[in-house]
């Protein structure tokens, strides 16, 4: 087998490289240095395709970044290095991917956390970074050919780290770490003797193990990695000598922050102004809110260029005193920051869809800056918005389901802009999560206007909304009291008969009432049709 190993110069990756080596043929990428096979960065697409277009596996120990790298280049090396990586592999059928067992930290020791447990990630970097290269590998492994194994570890050690030291639960040896990837390297879950046809185990797909050390008393218990068929067996103790009590958990929730809730927002920054979206929002909030309108270029240029989105589509126009607009580029943590000083709340309606390094610069990236700048000055009310997360055909998405409410888990599937937004939208829930913020993320489709339906045959597509609907929505988003929980996802669409797409969560929580039925989009005219 041919095998890809990322990160080849560190301590990991050394020892996976040389062990590896015995059985297969290793090659190695790095961002530096002139003694592995391909020296680049993976966020480059076209190098990524490169390293990956001859080898039947990747080990990738993400995040790839330099020691020095900002937080925002680290995590654009943990979601867009690994996506090309694993989109880009034109004959690979294993993706390995080097997480940390950190992501489960905040749980107490007492609790037997294990796989079957939710990763609960805190907004620091080192956490966010391995939990959304996990989640962009999770959800292309349900549209790739390839088995995706996510091996959660302690923290690696070996003999010369330990050396002296204190024993620590969190401590895995070098070896078994090499261990834990050899065998998944061979993983693969038993057919069954006796069996039915539609139940033979899943040739593809996303699998995660959890890797402690060994020893009685280790951080996290060792569970489906030691049961067959990966049947993990740590071989160094390295917990028997730890004390009770046990080292208390990390604890990053709940930091309160001390800025306005519910609807008290007078002054709001605007994220993404010039998009119609954002043009139908400010419309809707000018005449009672003092707006700070931003956009990557200059307002006034975009208006000069008179150029919709689409035929119908709100455009943005230059509001006077007290009014205001400035340039801010949203992948900017220090402009985004400084945008939102003196405001009451952010609306973030920043989009780019089809470009590999913008959509993630842009959708993720800005997401994370967006949220920075919410905590840096104490606002508590963001409001974000992005894609419906439902509508993917199958096997990524529930196209062909009925009656998908608001908290259905989203499916992006490898859909460059839905995982982009995804990506960032997990971003805001564990910041919201972590700072008692007010989230509420509307999630949107088709805009349309009422009285002009698209000529095709199938109608309006069921999860359409009208503009007007959609920036009262973000007004409504912008002044509710309160919400049940920090982050809320609210579908908005329609009062559409189709049966699709639920819109109760929005009604509730936003007190808000879709005006347009859009009949003309779903009516069919009977004239001369026989009797």
């Amino acid at each position: 087998m041919r095998v890809l190993v990322t990160d080849s110069q560190s301590k990991l990756g050394k020892a996976l490289s040389q062990t590896l080596a015995r059985q297969h043929d290793v090659q190695t990428l790095d961002l530096s240095g002139s003694g592995a096979t391909y020296v680049g960065d993976p966020r480059d697409r076209d190098f990524a395709a490169r390293a990956t277009s001859d080898v039947d596996a990747i080990v990738h120990l993400a995040p790839l970044a330099p020691a020095d790298a900002s937080p925002v280049d680290v995590l654009d090396a943990a979601t867009r290095g690994t996506y090309n990586l694993i989109t880009t592999a034109a004959k690979a059928s294993r993706f390995v991917l080097i997480s940390t067992l950190r992501l489960l930290e905040a749980y107490p020791m007492e609790w037997r956390v294990t796989e079957q447990w939710a990763p609960w990630p805190s907004t620091a970097v080192a956490d966010l970074a391995p939990y959304l290269a996990e989640l962009t590998v999770r959800e292309v492994a349900r549209v790739a050919p390839l088995k995706a194994i996510g091996l959660r570890l302690g923290e690696v050690v070996d003999d010369a780290d330990v050396a002296g030291r204190a024993p620590d639960p969190r401590w895995l040896h070098l070896e078994d770490a090499v261990q834990a990837v050899e065998r998944s390297l061979t993983y693969d879950e038993p057919t069954p003797v006796h069996r039915e046809p539609a139940f033979d185990p899943p040739r593809h797909g996303w699998w995660v193990f959890h890797i402690p050390g060994g020893g009685p008393r280790t951080r996290f218990p060792l569970a489906l990695a030691g049961q067959p068929p990966f049947a993990y067996r740590p071989a160094h103790d390295l917990s028997s000598g730890v004390r009770h009590p046990w080292p208390a958990p990390v604890e990053h929730r709940v930091k309160r922050l001390s800025g306005r809730t519910g609807g008290a927002a007078r002054k709001v920054v605007i994220y993404g102004a010039g998009g119609p979206l954002a043009a139908a929002t400010t419309e809707a909030l000018a005449h009672d809110h003092v707006l700070r309108l931003t956009d990557v270029r200059p307002l006034a240029d975009i208006v000069a260029a008179n150029q919709p989105q689409s035929e119908g589509a709100p455009f943005p126009r230059l509001l006077g005193p007290p009014h205001e607009t400035r340039v801010v580029d949203v992948a900017d943590t220090e402009q985004v920051i400084e945008a939102a000083r003196g405001m009451d709340a952010i609306i973030n309606c920043t989009v780019v869809r089809p470009d590999p390094v913008q959509a993630f610069r842009v959708n993720t990236l800005g997401a994370y800056n967006v949220m920075r700048a919410a905590v840096a000055n104490g606002i508590r009310r963001v409001v974000h918005t992005g894609p419906q997360q439902v509508t993917l055909p199958y096997p990524a998405g529930y196209w062909y389901d009925f009656n998908l409410s608001s908290d259905v888990p989203s499916r992006p599937g490898a859909h460059l802009y839905i995982l982009t937004k995804f990506l960032g939208q997990e971003i805001c829930r564990i910041f919201a999560e972590e700072y008692d913020l007010e989230v509420p993320t509307l999630l949107f489709s088709s805009f349309v206007n009422p009285s002009n339906p698209a000529p095709e045959p199938m109608g309006a597509f069921a999860f359409s909304v009208s503009w007007e609907d959609s920036a009262q929505a973000m007004r409504q988003a912008l002044r509710a009291p309160s919400f049940p929980r920090p982050f809320e996802a609210m579908h908005i669409v329609g009062d559409l008969p189709h049966g699709k797409y639920d819109n109760r969560k929005a009604k509730e929580l936003l007190k808000w009432q879709p005006r347009d039925r859009l009949e003309a989009h779903w009516l069919r005219t009977l004239d001369g049709a026989s009797e």
